[in-house]
Formats: C-alpha cells, sequence, structure tokens
C-alpha cells in the first residue's frame, strides 16, 4: 500500500527531511536509541503512548482517521498463531470499542483494508476469496454501512480516493500469458486502474506493472511499478526489470522516464529494479521509493542492494542525494504536514532539526510479562488526525520469552 495520510502541505517538510538523514524493520526494541547528536526539538512527537491494548492474542492491520473524534481500525484475533477472525474497531473520542465487521465483508479472508473517501465517509475493501476474484466494499457514511459496486475482476493494490465520487483503485488483473508464436510464453503482469464517479467505474489497463498509487487530486495521479520491456532490459544490462512511472493527468495514463539502473559488470544474476511506494505532495513534488536487487547467493564478491530514492520535480524523475544516517535510505510512513516525517523503524525527522528515534511504550512486568522479557512494537498504519496535533498509529506488540510469547494488537498516539 501507498502511505494515505497527511500529505497535503507537506512540501517544505519533505523536501527537507529526504535531503537529511537505513533500511529496517517496521519494528523496534523500547530502548531510547537516538542517533548522535540528535536531541528532538520542541513542538515534535518524542514518542508513542498507548491508546488501546487488545485483551487477546491478534493484531491491527489498517486504520483511517475520519476526524478527532471519529478514528477507525481493523484486525483479527489469534490463537495458537492462527488467525481466528477480524473486526472492527471505532473510537469516537471515549476509547476504542470493537465493532463487527459490515455485512458485505463478513465472510472475507482476510481483514480490509480502511480508506478515509472523505470528511464523513470510510470505504472498507476487502480481498476476495480466490485470486482475481473482485472485492467486496462496503461505505460508512450518515451512520449506517453500504454496499458499493466492485470493480472488475482483479486483485487490490492500491487505492487513492479525494471524495465518494472520486476514488481510483490500482489492480492486478491477472492476465493470460502470452505466446509470441514461436513457443516462447511470457507473463502479461500489466496492472490495471479502475475509477468511481459515485455510480460505476470505468477501467483502464496500464502498459506496465505498478504497485502503488497516489496523486494530488483526481487529475493528477502516480502509479509506480516496473517494467519488463524496453530501454534497459536485456541485452548487454542483463537486467530483468526497470522502474516504472505512469501520469495520469486527467484525460489519460502515460509513462513517464525514470533513472535507468544496471549493476557493474559482472552483472548478478536476475537483476532487476522496482518501485513499491509513492508519495505525491503537489504536482511539482511526488517521490518514489523501491529496491534495485537480484537473485542472491549464486556468484562470489556479491554487490550490495541499492535502494531507490526518486523525486519528480515537474519536468523529470531524479535520483535524491545520498545521505548519511538512519533517515537517509528509509521509506515514510507519514509525512506529518509541514512538523516533519516518521520513517519505518519508529524514526522521525523534524523539517527544522534532526533525524532521532521516538521512544516505544512496554507492556508492564508482572502477570503474563515475564521479568527480562524482550518487547517490539510493530506498526501497521499511521495516519495524522485531522484538526488536532495528533498522530495516531495501530499494529502490534509482540513479547519474546520462553515458554509464552505472545502479541498484543494495539492502538498509539504521539503528540505534537
Amino acid at each position: 500500500m501507498a502511505r494515505r495520510t497527511a500529505l497535503a502541505g507537506a512540501l517544505t517538510a519533505l523536501t527537507l527531511v529526504l535531503t537529511g538523514c537505513g533500511t529496517g524493520a517496521g519494528g523496534s526494541d523500547d530502548a531510547p536509541e537516538r542517533a548522535k547528536g540528535s536531541t528532538p526539538p520542541e513542538g515534535v512527537p518524542t514518542g508513542w503512548r498507548l491508546d488501546h491494548v487488545g485483551d487477546q492474542d491478534g493484531e491491527l492491520t489498517d486504520l483511517a482517521a475520519l476526524g478527532p473524534d471519529d478514528l477507525w481500525a481493523v484486525g483479527f484475533d489469534k490463537r495458537n498463531g492462527e488467525a481466528t477472525g477480524h473486526h472492527l474497531l471505532r473510537d469516537t473520542g471515549d476509547g476504542w470499542r470493537r465493532q463487527a465487521l459490515p455485512e458485505a465483508l463478513a465472510d472475507a479472508p482476510y481483514p480490509p483494508r480502511l480508506d478515509a473517501v472523505g470528511p464523513d465517509a470510510l470505504w472498507a475493501v476487502g480481498a476476495g476469496a480466490e485470486q482475481g476474484d473482485p472485492p467486496s466494499i462496503a461505505q460508512w457514511r450518515d451512520g449506517r454501512w453500504s454496499t458499493v459496486t466492485a470493480p472488475p475482476d482483479g486483485d487490490l493494490l492500491d487505492l487513492a480516493a479525494f471524495g465518494t465520487d472520486d476514488v481510483t483503485v490500482l489492480q492486478d488483473p491477472r492476465l493470460p500469458d502470452q505466446d509470441d508464436g514461436e513457443g516462447n510464453i511470457t507473463t502479461d503482469d500489466r496492472s490495471q486502474v479502475a475509477h468511481w464517479d459515485g455510480s460505476r467505474w470505468t477501467t483502464t489497463l496500464l502498459p506496465t506493472a505498478a504497485a502503488a498509487l497516489d496523486g494530488t487530486s483526481g487529475d493528477d495521479l502516480w502509479a509506480v511499478g516496473h517494467r519488463s520491456k524496453g530501454p534497459g532490459i536485456g541485452g548487454d544490462g542483463q537486467e530483468l526489470t526497470q522502474t516504472a512511472a505512469l501520469h495520469y493527468d486527467g484525460t489519460r495514463w502515460h509513462t513517464v522516464d525514470t533513472p535507468l539502473r544496471r549493476f557493474a559488470d559482472p552483472v548478478p544474476p536476475e537483476a532487476g529494479a522496482a518501485l513499491g511506494t509513492v508519495l505525491a505532495v503537489a504536482p511539482d513534488e511526488v517521490y518514489a521509493f523501491g529496491r534495485h536487487s537480484f537473485n542472491h547467493g549464486e556468484m562470489e564478491d556479491e554487490p550490495a542492494d541499492e535502494q531507490l530514492r526518486l523525486r519528480w520535480d515537474g519536468k523529470r524523475w531524479r535520483d535524491l542525494p545520498a545521505q548519511d544516517g538512519e533517515c537517509g535510505s528509509r521509506t515514510p510512513l507519514l509525512v506529518d504536514g509541514d512538523t516533519g516525517t516518521l520513517y519505518d523503524g519508529h524514526w522521525y525527522q523534524a523539517a527544522d532539526g534532526p533525524c532521532y528515534k521516538l521512544k516505544r511504550p512496554r507492556l508492564p512486568t508482572g502477570g503474563e510479562v515475564r521479568k527480562g522479557a524482550r518487547q517490539q512494537l510493530w506498526l501497521a498504519e499511521t495516519a495524522a488526525v485531522p484538526g488536532t496535533d495528533r498522530i495516531v498509529a495501530v499494529g502490534h506488540l509482540s513479547v519474546m520469552q520462553s515458554g509464552n510469547p505472545f502479541s498484543r494488537p494495539v492502538a498509539l498516539r504521539a503528540s505534537r
């Protein structure tokens, strides 16, 4: 998923942050690490606080913030390490309360994706039971759930919404393999977009594969991923894929060139580049993130994977300058207005300050939590709450200990 939160008004913050200060998991122990010399400035978040801890094993997987007193989350319970069902949580200002899924999603095999599609409207989108099945969509509006017609067949990859009558989804339509007439079979991995105008879907097949979608409006959308044909593919370069960026200008989708990638000779096996995240801040300020990698373990003296960080300036895509430090090669999770940017691994960089790590909460020792247990906080989604100084997040807190390891679904907040 592309990150769907608090992008408007973040031009200055993101420019400063992304030229500021490497890669890691989304979880982190509770030790209060700080980058050297990185005392947080005033007015920025310094740590997470627990808002909700589930009373049984499970995880929260997605989040949507409609307003100061209307937060939604979704997750699942676990028993003996296996998922046993999924459910909604809602906070209307007096704490998180569990709710049943709408009827359209009651039998969905996985927890749905949540998206705010307007100031008072929420979409919950559930994957089909089989690959290629159309998703199930329920809309919360005016205090009730209703069912939205599903787009044509295809696995949901991402969604960008600018109102209840302006929603675009990115899909994998599972196209059949292609035969070139000479016995060579190739996979057709092109992606599809479908636009909802409030009453019907209009679909468009993209020229390449895409993995993420974002935009500043319904007439300024970006989809990023990879391509397996064209410049930089095969031949002397021996690259299987190159990055791809596609833009919708309100009339049509077209391909926009991105920098070519090639490992130095000898090129490692099955090398390729792809983008997996896109953040659109303004029409002339868009960021994309990905990876240039290969099939490891088949040669000596392997090169290092390359973290891809691109910026669109309104005219062309360019590589962001390489920078040292923990925020230098991480993927942003949240652009926090003009305050700063939250990165994976709980790293935060203020627009006018250093990169530092947020403090993480711990469950108290006693009861199920044994002395000396390690605790690790994993975030699944974050959001800035409209009209407030709050950032909220959902995920799970893992307790690693001998005999009785467990995890608890958690909702958190941080304040500026």
